[in-house]
């Protein structure tokens, strides 16, 4: 929260600031103005929620300025701290919704009395707010995920149902004469909604729907939606002149965006040319011709003439399925990283290249659990991964399920407690399902399942639970400021900790520490 000070001589200024321990109120920063006038830009550019005023001042009085705010920033709430018992100073403090009058000079508790009071209703209106925010983001939400999976039912079908595909490019404002097709393939996208939307998949697809339409709102209307966990579809409207490149101009520019903003890497293939709703098929076909051949490799080089000998991955089978009879994930995961670590060298490697290492990997994984005489769900790779990071680790995880499987010999259970332990003195830190994994050495799979089983909860709602735990024991018995608690226990965005906090607790932070205390 942040709160400005408007009086014309200095020494009240600095005896507002002094007078007030602003932790306690969960203010962030403090800024000075002179007059209505430097005010009104400091209003302007730092948008604060609380403004202590003076009445009696130089170039902008008082009175002038609480007029301006009433017509162009009412959300501010108003403490006016005056040198003057004058009706005409208390009827402008009543008509711009005034929190108190304050006379000079202010004692203490009258001063933190009234920032009470404002923070309060900031609280009041932001929740309001908040909630509006919410019941708007699920509509828009709701109506989105129809949209998509009904465009999505469509073109899967042989003969898509051109008719509803019309519809909605009409409701989109899109022309049907000239489309072209776009798929965009997140290449790290698991771990950007683990590590930025807490395992969120829907926001994270919020957000990037707002920076594309964002960045490719000068270039026209557009659709783009989810296909799978990995898979985007983009489809544009272009005028039959149009230029290809300029089309390309904007996905890198939308793709840049989400880089910058969200540390999301893609792959894009664009169809060759544009056709009409009649042809959407072959329009996505180009442009997953056109994907495939999309460098993925770090050592790429186009130039290259030389040979190229990728590695095979059968050859690494025999030594895989030996590390399966003997139950050793070291091993295994030492197999694994080292044919990845080859796949990183290679100069020529393109995404259709380690598509065909994926189907291989699957058949290998079938030919193993079937030697198990074990049924495992989910035991393949997606076969739209482009990214070798993810492709290892998820290879990994796949031996390791077949490992846990095939039995441990009590070992599970004490690796568990283990991975309970660990939450309990790590709570404060980004513990993820994939962390864990890679720590513990379990499938991500199988410690959800044996940690819901032992503890009747998940490790998300474990986390939050202690971290919540240790806030309601500062929050009672400290003065420290919501943004220090918030970032003890973990939380970079104080925003987003008083959100959890407010649906754990049924109250925000500050209302909580006044009711705890009685105060």
């Amino acid at each position: 929260m942040k709160v400005l000070i408007v009086d014309d001589e200095e020494h009240v200024r600095e005896g507002i600031e002094l007078a007030i321990d602003w932790d306690r109120f969960g203010v962030r920063e403090r800024f000075h103005a002179e007059n209505g006038l430097q005010a009104l830009d400091m209003i302007r550019l730092h948008k604060p929620s609380v403004m202590f005023c003076d009445m009696s001042m130089p170039e902008m009085n008082g009175i002038q300025l609480l007029d301006m705010i009433r017509e162009k920033y009412p959300n501010v709430q108003i403490i006016v701290v005056s040198g003057y018992n004058d009706y005409m100073y208390t009827r402008a403090t009543i008509k711009a919704n005034g929190i108190d009058y304050i006379l000079k000079p202010f004692k203490k508790k009258d001063v933190e009395q009234a920032l009470l009071q404002a923070v309060t209703l900031c609280e009041l209106r932001e929740d309001t707010m908040r909630v509006e925010r919410d019941t708007e983001f699920l509509l828009k939400q709701a109506d989105f995920l129809v949209i998509e999976q009904k465009m999505n039912q469509s073109l899967k079908e042989d003969t898509p149902n051109y008719t509803e595909l019309n519809g909605y490019f009409h409701k989109s404002k899109m022309a049907v004469e000239c489309l072209r097709a776009t798929i965009i393939l997140m290449r790290d996208s698991t771990l950007r909604i683990e590590q930025r939307y807490e395992g969120n998949a829907e926001l994270f697809a919020f957000a990037l729907r707002n920076i594309a339409s964002e960045s490719l709102e000068e270039y026209g209307a557009h659709l783009l939606f989810r296909c799978d966990d990995y898979r985007w579809l983009l489809l544009t409207a272009e005028e039959p002149e149009s230029l290809t490149n300029k089309l390309q101009y904007f996905i890198k520019k939308m793709t840049a965006a989400w880089k910058k903003t969200i540390g999301l890497e893609v792959l894009t293939g664009t169809s060759k040319r544009a056709t009409n709703l009649q042809q959407i098929q072959e329009q996505i076909d180009s442009a997953r011709e056109t994907l495939m051949d999309s460098p993925i490799s770090a050592e790429y080089d186009s130039t290259y003439d030389g040979d190229d000998v990728k590695p095979s991955l059968s050859n690494q089978e025999l030594l895989l399925n030996i590390a399966l009879e003997d139950r050793n994930k070291t091993y295994v995961t030492e197999i694994i990283h080292g044919f990845a670590e080859e796949l990183r060298t290679c100069r020529m490697l393109l995404f259709k290249d380690l598509q065909m290492m994926t189907k291989e990997a699957n058949y290998m994984l079938e030919r193993a659990s079937r030697k198990l005489h074990k049924d495992v769900d989910d035991l393949s790779i997606p076969l739209w991964i482009s990214y070798i990071a993810e492709w290892e680790t998820k290879m990994i995880q796949q031996w390791w399920r077949l490992i846990e499987v095939s039995g441990m010999d009590g070992y599970e259970s004490r690796g568990i407690q283990a991975i309970h332990e660990y939450i309990q003195q790590h709570f404060h830190e980004n513990i993820t399902m994939i962390s864990l994994s890679e720590h513990f050495h379990f499938s991500p799979q199988y410690i959800a399942k044996k940690f819901k089983e032992m503890y009747n909860t998940t490790v998300v709602t474990y986390q939050t639970y202690l971290r919540m735990q240790k806030a309601k024991s500062l929050l009672m018995h400290t003065e420290m400021s919501v943004i220090k608690i918030a970032e003890i226990i973990g939380y970079a965005d104080e925003n987003y900790f008083s959100k959890v906090f407010r649906k754990q607790m049924g109250l925000s932070p500050l209302k909580y520490r006044k009711q705890v205390r009685g105060s």
